[in-house]
């Protein structure tokens, strides 16, 4: 009989929620967010590149330098605050301490530069840079344990100098 005739309502169909498949994460923005992550500041990714292919390029002459011992173009990369503190005798005395080579004694920043910063370092990779603030930079040889830190940067004035340990 039409009259009596039950429509039945479909249930309500609710799909279940589909988890989006992530985008995979370029070698790029994963260097990217390593470098800025402990930061708590804003780094654009625009600024990111520029001071990476910057520093980047500052090792690269720097590494010509350590090749030829060229002490005099050295200089020219270092923050006047290291500078001071390496040209300071006490310090020179206190660092000397700790130095793998037993009883000897650093005289001057030539000294260090020759005995320690360019055995420290020729040869090395860097590859990537983590930022300590916006203006101040470690320069690291990434791996999945640990960065290794070759290099402190600081900039001033627009340009990256070279900050070299200042703690005694």
């Amino acid at each position: 009989n039409p009259e009596t005739e039950v429509v039945v309502q479909p249930e309500e169909i609710i799909p279940e929620p589909v988890e989006p498949i992530p985008e995979p994460v370029s070698k790029e923005d994963q260097e990217y967010s390593r470098s800025v992550t402990d930061l708590g500041i804003e780094v654009s990714k625009e600024t990111f590149n520029e001071d990476t292919s910057e520093i980047l390029e500052t090792i690269e002459k720097l590494s010509g330098i350590m090749k030829h011992k060229d002490y005099a173009a050295w200089l020219n990369y270092l923050t006047p605050e290291s500078k001071t503190f390496w040209s300071n005798q006490q310090n020179l005395a206190i660092v000397s301490q700790r130095l793998p080579i037993k009883n000897y004694r650093l005289k001057n920043l030539q000294d260090y530069f020759e005995k320690v910063f360019i055995p420290s370092r020729i040869g090395r990779v860097v590859d990537e840079i983590r930022y300590v603030s916006t203006t101040k930079v470690k320069a690291v040889q990434y791996t999945e344990e640990q960065d290794i830190i070759y290099y402190y940067f600081e900039k001033i004035d627009g340009r990256w100098y070279l900050h070299l340990d200042t703690t005694t």
